[in-house]
Formats: C-alpha cells, sequence, structure tokens
C-alpha cells in the first residue's frame, strides 16, 4: 500500500476493485443482516395504500440530514411548507435541501429508464444539488478540518488521472459478473468516490446520493427511502476514522462493516417508520369514517400523507374537485383533529401535525 502524505495530493490511488478479501466470514455475516432489514423495508412500501405518501417524506429526510453534514440546515417544517411555496419565498437553506431532494429523483428516474452510474450522471447529479453545471475538475482541491483549519488530505490532481479512476469506478459499479455482494460494492464505491472528490464542490452530497441509486439500480430499493446520512452523523468521527484507515493502510473490514451497520440500522429505522405512517393512515380513516366523505374520495388521504403542509389547491389539483370541495373536505377533517389550520401570509396550511411529529425522531418505537 503506497504512503499517503497529507501534504501531497494522492495520485497513486489504487484501481478497483481492491487487492484485498473484501468478504471475510464477519463481512458476510454482517451482509446477511443488513440485506434482511433492507428487505424488510423495501416490502413494506408495498404494503401502503400508495407508495406516494413516501414520495416527498422519507426521500426528503436524506436531503435533510445529507445536507446537514456540510453545515446545510433547516427544518422540516420549513421544507414541507417550501414544497407548495412560491420560490421567492423559500430560505436559501431550504432551497439547497430542497434542490438535494430533486438530484436524488432526477437520478431514479435516470436509473429506472435503464441507465448506469457514470461519469455523466455524477455531473448531472452535482449540478443538480449545486444549480451551476459541475464538470470533473481541472483543478486541485485540499479537504481541511472546518474547525481547526487542519489539513486532512489532498485528493489526486490532474484531469487525465481523475477520468481514469472515475472510468474504474464506472467499470467496478456495473460489473455484474464479479461476484460481489451488492452492500459490499456499495461501500467500496463510496469509499472510492470521496477518495477521488472528482469536482470542486458538492463530493459529499453526490456520494450520497449514489448510495441510494445503487442500491435502486440493483433492485434492493423501490423506493429512495433510506437515510443513510443519519447514521452518518450521528457516528461521524468513526465515518472518517475508517475512511483514513483505508486511505492509510488499506484496511478495508472495518470501513465495510461500519456501511453495513448503517444499512441495518438505518433500514430497521425505516422500516419502523413506514408501519408507524401505516398507523397514522389508519387512524386518520377509521377517526373521519362515517363523519365526512371527504376520506371516501379516492386519493385524499394518501394527499395528507404525501403534502404533510396541504393547501386547498392541491386537493383542487390532484384530486380534480372544485375549491368549494377541496375546502370542505379539509376542513372537516381539521374539524376532527387530524389536520391543523395555519396561516402564512395570504395561504392558509393544512399541517398533518402527527405525521411532521413522526418524521422528526430519529427512530420509531413500537407502540
Amino acid at each position: 500500500m503506497p504512503q499517503v502524505n497529507p501534504n501531497l495530493p494522492w495520485n497513486d490511488i489504487p484501481e478497483l476493485p481492491p487487492a484485498v478479501d473484501l468478504e471475510s466470514r464477519e463481512i458476510l455475516k454482517a451482509c446477511i443482516s443488513a440485506m434482511t432489514e433492507l428487505s424488510r423495508a423495501n416490502a413494506l412500501v408495498k404494503q401502503l395504500p400508495s407508495e406516494a405518501v413516501l414520495i416527498n417524506t422519507l426521500p426528503l429526510q436524506e436531503a435533510r440530514k445529507s445536507s446537514e453534514i456540510e453545515n446545510i440546515v433547516t427544518t422540516n417544517d420549513e421544507l414541507y411548507r417550501a414544497m407548495t411555496s412560491d420560490e421567492n419565498q423559500i430560505a436559501p437553506n431550504t432551497k439547497e435541501v430542497l434542490r438535494y431532494r430533486e438530484a436524488l429523483w432526477d437520478g431514479v428516474n435516470h436509473i429506472r429508464k435503464g441507465s448506469t452510474l457514470d461519469i455523466h450522471l455524477f455531473e448531472q447529479i452535482c449540478s443538480c444539488i449545486l444549480d451551476e453545471t459541475m464538470k470533473v475538475r481541472n483543478s486541485a482541491v485540499v479537504i481541511e478540518n472546518r474547525v481547526t483549519q487542519e489539513l486532512i488530505y489532498r485528493p489526486l490532481t490532474g484531469y487525465g488521472n481523475l477520468i481514469r479512476l472515475l472510468i474504474n469506478l464506472e467499470r467496478f459499479i456495473n460489473d455484474k459478473t464479479d461476484g460481489f455482494q451488492p452492500l459490499v460494492k456499495m461501500a467500496v464505491m463510496h469509499y472510492q468516490f470521496e477518495a477521488i472528490h472528482p469536482f470542486m464542490d458538492g463530493n459529499g452530497r453526490t456520494g450520497r446520493i449514489l448510495n441510494i441509486l445503487y442500491l435502486v439500480q440493483q433492485g434492493l430499493l423501490d423506493v429512495p427511502i433510506l437515510y443513510l446520512s443519519r447514521f452518518f452523523i450521528q457516528n461521524r468521527d468513526a465515518y472518517y476514522q475508517y475512511l483514513r484507515e483505508v486511505t492509510e493502510n488499506g484496511s478495508w473490514q472495518q470501513w465495510i462493516l461500519y456501511i453495513l451497520a448503517a444499512v441495518e440500522e438505518i433500514s430497521r429505522d425505516t422500516a419502523d417508520k413506514i408501519e408507524a405512517i401505516s398507523r397514522l393512515i389508519n387512524n386518520v380513516i377509521t377517526t373521519a369514517q362515517d363523519k365526512t366523505k371527504a376520506v371516501e374520495r379516492e386519493g385524499f388521504v394518501d394527499l395528507l400523507f404525501k403534502w404533510p403542509y396541504c393547501k386547498i389547491g392541491i386537493v383542487e389539483r390532484e384530486l380534480r374537485c372544485s375549491r368549494l370541495t377541496a375546502t370542505k373536505y379539509l376542513n372537516e377533517v381539521t374539524a376532527l383533529g387530524l389536520l391543523e389550520r395555519l396561516r402564512f401570509g395570504r395561504e392558509y396550511y393544512y399541517i398533518n401535525k402527527n405525521l411532521i411529529d413522526l418524521l422528526s425522531i430519529d427512530a420509531v418505537e413500537e407502540s
């Protein structure tokens, strides 16, 4: 393993796959546990009345937490209100988190159409996150501790070197014949992308989106519901320690086990959260049954979970009903205590407070 000098660009990053055993007994055992929890979470999505109830909720949690790693902080309330607000009313940090979500879904749609994870898609995702055209860098970049300004790592330099390693990464990701467990490959590709650091900015967020896209590509996730960034934040020191150990010593085992632990824990929590959302949906239906025709209207209850901050115009548009009917439905459900009506500026928002509260906690306890 070449020695890494933090004062010099690391131009000797080994190509993939690594020349070590990536699938020890301990790793394979951890793989089984992680895959079990991941499969459970993915299966629960299919048991919901509509996967649409997750489109604006769990993926947005990944966007929020991944952005938080880069010190871009917003709240669930700001995010869900922003999704239904005019752009000029949205705070800059909230806009940036929403762009992350847009980049995630743009990537998912490309994968669903059969696209591969390649350099072009990497650039597209990074461009969407930063709202500017991003290409593979042709300049040097350094990684420093934001607090102490201590130099941590100098990624490789030279456009040709970057392209060579990114093409190698492409081949590794999309190779269907190498026999590696998908979650092991995800751990390796995440390390390699961050080590290459192909862009002047946005590498961390782009790399974290690629993790989710890879799971979708492999058929392990139907909807991008996993927010691994929460685990990375809660275990930040270990994240950087294990990355550094791969770089300095070629020690892959602890890094791979770390990623598998992330998948297992977050998959378990996500499954619990989906079950809790399902209970909330059933509570709305049973509480409102025979008290309002709103819950009998196909798609109405789903709307309350797809849009945690709902407006009359959304119901009117998506149910193709009159404004009078949309207003009546929302007011009747609010009167039953299932929504809160608040005014922001000139508009009224009907807030699914129970859902917002659920999304704001990091883990769900079985009730």
